[in-house]
């Protein structure tokens, strides 16, 4: 069994179609028909049901996966461990970050590329709940974002800040005078919001339930930093993280009126038990420099 086979293995079973795996690693889909067979004939099984062109997952398959993706996964952290015992100081570093805290992101970047210009950063912008899955099995070093309420403790966290949801308006808003607003208020004013899935409007869509309050949402997007661009006709207003806005000119950040917990916790999350790289952990100390302290601390 070659890891190259586990490797042909794991892209057919996400892509679910050989065409398509053959052409993301580079390869004839005879090659890769070929080495998926002679896996399977070393294992004794049929991983693939062939129906004409489509390919059917089994059950086998199922029960395969797991430990060839964590073969695979370990074999990058044995390279890996021998690269940072060499010293290198090269290499590729991969980063998931929520929408919301890419402004966090930007101070620690500068930084480290300057003390390590020669490491590639590449950097996936997702949801929380589409970044923590892919952090369990994609490649992800490690990722920035707000922790959400039901996550199970399947990672390895490190606490950077707690930042509150806020009533945020451009100054030339006629509510951008008001030092508080109320529930009722907030619910009459046309709103711009990140889409459902984002752990802001988990919290906001929390707080409606709980109050039994209804919004008035006009626009909702997948971009923060586009909502945050909309804010400047003074039209409309947004309910963000004061993470979110950090920096950013021209805004105004009005306390939410009520008793409820409206902060959210900023953390960087590691894959459990996976071996941490020297970039990863110098970007990570960066990070902690820059940010710790600069927010509400954690409790």
């Amino acid at each position: 069994m070659e890891l190259r086979q586990l490797k042909y293995f794991k892209e057919a079973c996400e892509r679910q179609n050989f065409s398509e795996a053959a052409r993301i690693l580079h390869i004839s889909q005879s090659t890769l028909s070929q080495q998926i067979k002679q896996l399977e004939e070393e294992l004794d099984v049929l991983l693939f049901d062939r129906i004409g062109k489509r390919i059917v997952l089994t059950e086998a398959r199922q029960a395969f996966l797991p430990y060839a993706a964590r073969a695979i996964y370990d074999a990058e952290d044995g390279k890996q461990i021998i690269r940072d015992l060499k010293g290198i100081e090269t290499g590729v570093l991969h980063i998931g970050v929520t929408y919301s805290m890419s402004p966090l992101l930007i101070a620690a970047l500068q930084l480290f590329n300057r003390a390590y210009p020669k490491i590639k950063v590449e950097i996936t912008f997702a949801t929380s709940e589409e970044l923590l899955k892919q952090l369990d099995g994609s490649g992800l070093d490690f990722v920035l974002s707000f922790k959400p309420e039901d996550l199970t403790d399947d990672f390895e966290t490190i606490p950077l800040f707690s930042s509150r949801l806020q009533f945020i308006v451009r100054s030339s808003h006629p509510l951008a005078g008001l030092s508080s607003i109320t529930l009722k208020r907030l619910s009459e004013t046309p709103l711009i919001l990140p889409e459902r899935g984002f752990a802001t409007r988990k919290k906001i869509e929390e707080l409606c339930r709980k109050h039994q309050l209804e919004l008035t949402v006009g626009v909702e997007m997948d971009d923060v930093h586009t909502i945050i661009h909309a804010l400047k006709s003074g039209q409309w207003a947004t309910i963000l993280t004061q993470a979110a806005v950090r920096g950013e000119a021209g805004l105004v950040q009005i306390p939410i009126l009520c008793n409820d917990h409206l902060t959210s916790r900023g953390f960087l999350f590691w894959p459990q038990g996976s071996y941490r790289k020297k970039s990863a952990l110098a970007f990570a100390d960066f990070l902690l420099k820059q940010y710790f302290g600069k927010f509400l601390p954690i409790n």
